[in-house]
């Protein structure tokens, strides 16, 4: 997020680092102070000496167990995964003030995306990296604690909801309601044939991944997730899930251009629904209040990539 939420509590968050991570994660001698830096779509970030707090907007998409396997894979040798930090506690997801909070360890580049598009080789290496983990195996009672794929649309509540206030010309939301209105009724054909799409490659996908192995996907290894250097990191990993590998195939081929071969209809499955799932999302947040402050603008300019103006 580019603008800092007035709700996150900076003495809770610092009361956290202490308890948690003082003396653990902090270098000796450093002062404790939170610097927020402006980054990522879905969280608040915050610099405090040698440690990276995310705060989160919600718990949507990101599950402790999903975060608690990730620490498991940089323990298992996947040096390329940068997990977050258990604290003293031995918890990974932490709340504060109603919102998810995750720790980890600050990483000097990882500040700034990188300024040059990723080479051949560090595409082959993000590759690599990623059938590395389509072969771990958690332990069984981890297993559990992370999703499964269902070929399901969690947003789809959210979807309606956002679209029929659009369509009821509700424009009291804020300064983008009544644009959202114009977009959603001109675009309302598409929307409806991409939502019919969706969900008939959803039960064939279903029928197709049916008794097959489950392998465990990162689900967004995109430019903004992955730190591209003298080597290659991958982060975010709220979103680790069992699934078909062409969950991972679909995200580096739409933020790449170029991905490993996989089945058809399981990477247009993936396609469908992350368009699906960031219209949500975005139509979501202008059918509600909203200010039309920085966030707004860029978020909308997210929500005209997947659904342009005719």
């Amino acid at each position: 997020m580019l603008l800092e939420n007035e709700l996150v509590d900076h003495r809770k968050l610092l009361r956290l680092v202490a308890e948690e991570f003082h003396g653990a994660a902090l270098g000796h001698g450093e002062t404790d102070t939170l610097e927020f830096v402006p980054l990522g779509e879905d969280s608040w970030s915050y610099r405090c000496g040698s440690l990276w707090i995310s705060v989160r907007r919600d718990l949507d998409g990101h599950f402790p167990g999903a975060y608690e396997a990730a620490l498991l894979l940089r323990a298992g040798g996947k040096e390329f995964v940068l997990a977050p930090l258990a604290g003293r506690s031995g918890r990974v997801v932490y709340e504060v003030g109603g919102l998810p909070v995750v720790v980890f360890p600050y990483v000097e580049r990882a500040a700034l995306p990188s300024a040059n598009p990723p080479g051949d080789s560090h595409l082959a290496a993000l590759v690599r990296q990623l059938r590395e983990i389509h072969r771990f195996s958690t332990p069984a009672d981890l297993q559990a604690e992370v999703p499964v794929e269902d070929f399901q649309f969690p947003f789809e509540a959210d979807l309606d909801k956002a679209l029929q206030a659009a369509l009821d010309g509700d424009v009291s939301g804020g300064p983008y309601s009544a644009r959202l209105t114009a977009l959603v009724t001109r675009r309302w054909d598409h929307l409806t044939a991409l939502r019919r799409d969706a969900a008939r490659t959803a039960e064939r996908c279903a029928d197709l991944w049916r008794g097959e192995p489950p392998a465990l996907t990162h689900g967004d290894p995109s430019p903004a997730n992955v730190l591209f250097g003298e080597d290659v990191l991958i982060l975010d990993w709220g979103g680790l899930m069992w699934a078909p590998p062409e969950r991972d195939w679909s995200a580096v081929s739409r933020a790449f251009g170029t991905a490993p071969r996989g089945r058809a209809e399981l990477l247009r499955f993936y396609e469908v629904r992350w368009t699906l799932a960031e219209i949500a999302e975005y139509a979501a947040r202008f059918a509600g209040q909203h200010t039309g402050d920085a966030d707004d603008e860029a978020m909308w300019g997210r929500l005209m990539r997947y659904l342009p103006a005719p």
